[in-house]
Parts: C-alpha cells; sequence; structure tokens
C-alpha cells in the first residue's frame, strides 16, 4: 500500500538504531522495528463517486535488548507522526494525507525468553482515498 510503503520511507529518516520494515517483528535481529497497519481501520466518509475519508490505525513493533533505545526510537517516531509538521505525499496519486494522531505512548507488551523486550506504538493516519 502506498500509505505505509511512504510512512515507513519517512520513518526510516529518522536517525534510528534499526531500518524500519512494513513487516512484523521476527527476532532475529537485535533491534528490529516493523509498521503494521491493523485491520479495524475505519472509514469516516464516503461520497457518491467513491471517494473516501479513512483512518488508517498503525502500529509500531520495536523489539530488543535495550530498553532505553528502544523508547528513545519509539519516542522519536511519535514526536515525528505528532508534530505539525509531519506530512507524507503519495507517490501515485492514490490518496491525499489530511492528518495524524498518536493514540498511545511507547508500551512495554512483553519479554520474550532471550531477555528482548517487545514494544508497541499507535496511532493513526486520515487520508482521503479516490474510488
Amino acid at each position: 500500500m502506498d500509505l505505509t510503503d511512504r510512512l515507513v520511507d519517512r520513518i526510516n529518516l529518522l536517525d534510528l538504531p534499526a531500518t524500519v520494515y512494513a513487516a512484523a517483528v521476527t527476532g532475529k535481529e537485535d533491534p528490529e522495528i516493523g509498521v503494521l497497519v491493523l485491520p479495524n481501520s475505519q472509514v469516516i466518509s464516503q461520497d457518491l463517486a467513491g471517494n473516501r475519508v479513512v483512518d488508517f490505525i498503525y502500529e509500531v513493533v520495536m523489539r530488543g535488548t535495550d530498553e532505553e533505545q528502544i523508547n528513545n526510537a519509539l519516542w522519536k517516531i511519535a514526536n515525528l507522526v505528532g508534530s505539525d509538521d509531519f506530512h507524507v505525499e503519495s507517490s501515485n496519486g492514490s490518496f491525499i494525507y489530511d492528518q495524524a494522531q498518536v493514540t498511545s505512548f511507547p508500551t512495554m507488551t512483553g519479554v520474550d525468553l532471550k531477555g528482548a523486550l517487545n514494544y508497541v506504538l499507535d496511532f493513526t493516519i486520515q487520508v482521503e482515498t479516490f474510488g
């Protein structure tokens, strides 16, 4: 999806300890960061031509053994997305960016048997799409 690809490109411009991918974390690298669009994204409105305003719900998952590094990276992403200057632009004309909102702070969701921590950060991006 063009929106997710542009979002990942934008986040990867930050000075983060790992490359961000539009995929789930695998546990193969330390640290690793994945961005996922969640299935409960919702259509806010739709016109007769099929144009829609949609809130896409994103989750950034970061896994690693250095808790400070994880917190710093996720806060950089939260500050980017939450900034009034944040913007993503479609590369193929499939959407127009409206707004973004951080909906959760970086939160630890678990620790695996190797001592790696899993943290998540959630936000929404509202765009207009065309029918």
